[in-house]
């Protein structure tokens, strides 16, 4: 009787237990599911930003090898991409809470845990191409100093507009010079570093977005998982 009354003991331990874990984890995952929706506004604002970018800096391009007459045009482009950097990061508060709390190790279906780690890591890769895409900008400022002039670029700035996209995300309007505002330099190898420097921006750019989208589609995946799998709204 005696080793009955002790199984039966640990037994409604075990279940009280069980039932705390399992409290834990879903309030938890209440707060990762938050962190999830703030990292897609992130990504909508990130994606149509640097989108928009990098078809400015393509047009610059063109520009610069095809007409160096279109000054105003050339200035617009050129300021636009500048004027709309977007990196991403994300908001991995709660993810961080449970594994340092070890509550991780209740989370089931383990495909929930494998895939909520697999996001999570992406975003330690994914800081070597934030820093790749900030030294091509760096360079893109850097040498603009050798076609564009300051003031011009100044008074493009003033009153600039915030334009919705497609994925709700925005991005910096800025306006155009209303004149055709000359160019420092028309010398060809300046022309040529300055159009090479948006070109290396725009690739990658380019290749940064594309791994954003992806991104998005994980955490998109990873909200109507959690939802599903603890019956949130």
């Amino acid at each position: 009787m005696l080793f009955l009354a002790v199984s039966l003991g640990f037994y409604a331990e075990n279940i009280r237990e069980g039932m705390i874990h399992r409290e834990q984890v879903k309030t938890n995952m209440r707060s990762l599911l938050s962190d999830l929706q703030s990292d897609l506004l992130v990504f909508d604002s990130v994606i149509e930003r640097n989108q928009y970018a990098y078809t400015m800096a393509d047009s610059l391009i063109g520009l610069l090898h095809s007409d160096i007459s279109n000054t105003s045009e050339i200035y617009f482009t050129a300021r636009a991409v500048t004027a709309n950097i977007g990196y991403l990061y994300c908001n991995s508060k709660s993810f961080d809470q449970m594994k340092s709390s070890g509550i991780l190790r209740f989370i089931h279906p383990h495909e929930l845990l494998d895939s909520l780690g697999n996001y999570y890591v992406s975003f330690q890769w994914l800081a070597d191409q934030t820093e790749l895409l900030r030294i091509k900008l760096d360079a893109v400022h850097k040498g603009n100093s050798a076609l564009f002039d300051s003031y011009t670029f100044f008074q493009m700035m003033k009153n600039i507009q915030i334009y919705s996209g497609g994925f709700n995300g925005r991005y910096n309007l800025i306006n155009k010079p209303q004149n055709h505002p000359a160019l420092l330099s028309t010398d060809r190898k300046s022309i040529n570093d300055v159009s090479l420097n948006y070109h290396y921006y725009s690739s990658t750019a380019k290749f940064y977005n594309r791994t954003a989208v992806v991104l998005r589609q994980r955490a998109i995946r990873l909200v109507e998982f959690i939802k599903k799998e603890y019956h949130f709204e």
